[in-house]
């Protein structure tokens, strides 16, 4: 069974380009149910409502071409953690499921039909203020010594980063 049919994607949009006028913004947004506006319009910068609204229009998007559920009849909620999940799933997929993540210029959204999905998206960018080795021994609670040791032996200051932003224990923060 190929990929597209199985329920599997793995979505990612670059919305670094895309500058909407507020008509061209709000027609985007119209395409969403009205329940789901509110969370979107409640955060204060562009750039924060712009991923919001991307990550609304993947999920709806997603289910719609997977599932091939009608999108008036889609009804996406969520958890009290905030993850996305489709109130009553299909016949074709019972344990379908699927996650977003946003950060800097990136949205992306991934699917599964059979294991529990997750999906997190992280901008590695250098610390504001501080060095490199400052900002990462900030986290140094949270690693293992193995992790540790790897972040110190990475090399240059975006090699310490990446492999920073890589560990498992970050993701957990």
């Amino acid at each position: 069974m190929e990929e597209e049919e199985a329920g599997v994607r793995r979505w990612l949009v670059d919305i670094t380009r895309w500058r909407p006028s507020p008509a061209q913004f709000d027609a985007a947004a119209s395409l969403l149910p009205s329940h789901e506006r509110p969370a979107i319009a409640r955060f204060v910068k562009e750039d924060d409502r712009k991923r919001a609204l991307v990550s609304r229009l993947l999920q709806y998007s997603l289910v719609r071409r997977v599932l091939r559920i009608p999108f008036h009849q889609i009804n996406i909620c969520r958890t009290p953690e905030g993850k996305p999940y489709l109130h009553k799933n299909c016949l074709t997929f019972p344990n379908f499921n699927f996650n977003t993540s946003h950060q800097g210029d990136y949205v992306g959204i991934a699917s599964e039909p059979l294991c529990l999905v997750g999906l997190d998206i992280v901008s590695i960018s250098k610390p504001q203020g501080e060095t490199t080795t400052e900002f990462i021994i900030n986290f140094s609670s949270y690693l293992t010594d193995h992790e540790w040791n790897c972040i110190l032996r990475a090399g240059t200051h975006s090699e310490v980063l990446t492999e920073f932003y890589s560990k498992p224990s970050m993701h957990c923060l």
